[in-house]
Order: C-alpha cells, then sequence, then structure tokens
C-alpha cells in the first residue's frame, strides 16, 4: 500500500469518527429535552408536549402562556372537539 493511499484512509478513518461523534453529541442533545414534567394538571386536563400542541394547532410558535416553567409540556383541555376549541396552561402544580 502506498504512503498516500494509507493517509488518505487514516483521513477516511478520522472523519467518519468525527461524524460518528456528532451525531452522539446530537443524539444526547434531544434526550436531554424530553427531559420529566415539572409540575402537574389540573383534573380534566391533560399533560402533554408543547410540540404537541403546536402539531395539532398548525401554530408555529407556542402562546408564552403554554410553558412559562420552560420543561417543555403544557397542560390541555379539549372543550368541543368537533369545533377544534381547547385551552391549555402550563403545567405547575
Amino acid at each position: 500500500m502506498s504512503t498516500t493511499t494509507k493517509r488518505l484512509s487514516s483521513l477516511v478513518v478520522a472523519t467518519l469518527f468525527i461524524v460518528l461523534l456528532a451525531l452522539m453529541a446530537t443524539v444526547g442533545v434531544r434526550s436531554a429535552d424530553a427531559a420529566q414534567p415539572v409540575g402537574g394538571c389540573p383534573t380534566g386536563y391533560d399533560l402533554v408536549t408543547v410540540k404537541y400542541v403546536l402539531k395539532h394547532t398548525g401554530d408555529e410558535a407556542p402562546d408564552p402562556s403554554m410553558d412559562i416553567n420552560g420543561d417543555g409540556y403544557t397542560c390541555l383541555k379539549v372543550l368541543t372537539p368537533q369545533n377544534n376549541h381547547a385551552t391549555w396552561h402550563d403545567n405547575n402544580l
């Protein structure tokens, strides 16, 4: 094997190692985003993620009251399912 081929092989291995480390770091960050909720919800409300509410409402950004404590969860109560009316507030119980 020539010196150039050995260098290229080493470079490929090093690059793959760096890519693997970057992917592992990304997975670690995503796992941290899935933290446990800080509080609970009152009777009649369901604990859901803010992402869940945004997905089902079509909103791009959450209402400020949705996640005051910053844990990524909110309390949701569907008022009229046929008209998609609902209310929410942060899970702080």
